[in-house]
């Protein structure tokens, strides 16, 4: 395959981008491995990036406005403390623990429940989801010598399995919108990598850790354990099925389940207040604030645009560019319909023009995809890591290598569609 030729204009200043972005990059890593508050590092982060382009304060200041009051990040930061506060009912009212307890009579080992519990709260596509299982890996896990990072790996994980094939995703309805594969193609071409999850997770997550029961009382049989898993499940799955098969909105779903569960449980109001004093984190929901004033400070500085324009006028190898700038994209936002909105309008002339290969479009995303799994500003990642007190770096040092695994699944994409 070729690369595009050489020779465009302002490649000089697209450079210039790229060494930026990086700059930025080594400042967030260094501030993190000094231990900063992660919200802190964000906003430290988006201001170094709009010194470096010369932002003028007020235009800087507009645009942390515009990141934290637009639609989207409202909705995104209600969807959080809803999770929080359902979370927070459902280990209260004792019915996480029910639930654990009736799947470890249905599973016969502890590692399936750790696994299945993320994976099946992440067909919800919601910036919580991760908040929302970490207490479901936390509560199956207990009995087991499992250190912190290892356990938040297990949960960040099975998280995203669906993320490469599940229609729900806003990132891979936006790549069928930019290539014109329809979704069912684009399933079917990802599924390679939502395997490969599967099976690196199953070698990774759970080094270490042997075949093992959860410690229970006495058994009450397996009808009953059902009865009683889909009873515990149903909070959570009755919002699944309004936001999947009715289109609610996450805010509205969560916030009846959550209305009904007080009810059904009968809380006072002053049991109310106390259980959103618990629930709702003011550092958390300060995450979200870092994260989208940084996205909003890429955007407005044209950052990505200018690195990804850099690598397509070099005349490199078309696998080579394909792999980078989506890649790095992912890295720098930590959201999958970021990279491909950034990079793929850009991409698609190597991938095809107007009738796209799909082993590369397919190849395209698994590398942004990489990036976003990777990503120090990726909220999944940071809300894991805060939950479960883990080390950055070691959570980094154990998602890294499974990661560059599940990417060279895309042999397979590449060789076959």
């Amino acid at each position: 395959m070729e690369g595009i030729p050489a020779g465009m204009p302002r490649r000089g200043i697209w450079m210039t981008d790229l060494v930026k972005i990086l700059a930025v990059l080594v400042v967030l890593v260094l501030l993190l491995r000094k231990k900063v508050y992660f919200g802190t590092v964000m906003l430290a982060g988006a201001l170094f990036l709009a010194l470096l382009y010369l932002t003028p304060p007020l235009t800087f200041l507009q645009g942390g406005y515009r990141a934290v009051t637009a639609a989207k990040s409202l909705e995104m930061t209600a969807t959080l403390i809803f999770t929080m506060i359902l979370e927070n009912i459902l280990r209260k009212t004792e019915t996480l623990q029910r639930m654990v307890e009736s799947l470890s009579e249905l599973l016969p080992d502890a590692r399936l429940i750790m696994a299945a519990m993320p994976a099946m709260i992440g067909m919800l596509p919601s910036t919580g989801g991760a908040v929302f299982s970490a207490p479901m890996v936390k509560e199956a896990s207990a009995h087991l010598t499992i250190p912190p990072d290892q356990k938040a790996f297990i949960n960040y994980w099975y998280r995203h399995i669906w993320e490469y094939v599940s229609p729900l995703y806003p990132g891979i309805i936006l790549v069928s919108g930019l290539t014109r594969i329809p979704l069912q193609k684009l399933a079917l071409i990802n599924a390679p990598f939502a395997v490969a999850v599967v099976v690196w997770g199953a070698l990774f997550c759970f080094a270490g850790v042997g075949r093992t029961g959860l410690p229970h009382g006495e058994k009450v049989g397996r009808g009953r354990a059902i009865r009683t898993f889909l009873a515990s499940v149903a909070p959570i799955m009755i919002a699944l099925l309004l936001v999947v098969m009715l289109n609610v909105n996450p805010v509205a779903a969560l916030g009846a389940v959550t209305l009904c569960l007080y009810l059904a449980h009968r809380y006072s109001p002053a049991r109310i207040m106390e259980s959103l004093r618990e629930s709702v984190s003011i550092k958390a929901l300060f995450l979200v604030v870092g994260v989208m004033v940084f996205q909003e400070t890429l955007s407005l500085t044209g950052a990505l645009d200018g690195v990804s324009r850099f690598f397509a006028s070099g005349g490199l190898p078309t696998l080579l560019i394909l792999s980078v700038i989506p890649f790095l994209a992912g890295l720098m936002t930590g959201l999958t319909i970021a990279f491909v909105g950034i990079t793929f309008p850009f991409l698609l002339p190597l991938m095809g023009g107007m009738s796209p290969e799909p082993g590369l479009v397919a190849f395209a995303f698994a590398s942004g995809f990489a990036g976003v799994m990777l990503s120090p500003v990726h909220l999944c990642l940071v809300l894991t890591r805060e939950y479960f007190g883990a080390d950055f770096a070691k959570v980094y040092h154990r998602l890294l290598l499974p990661s560059l695994l599940v990417l060279a699944t895309a042999v397979i994409p590449l060789y076959i569609f």
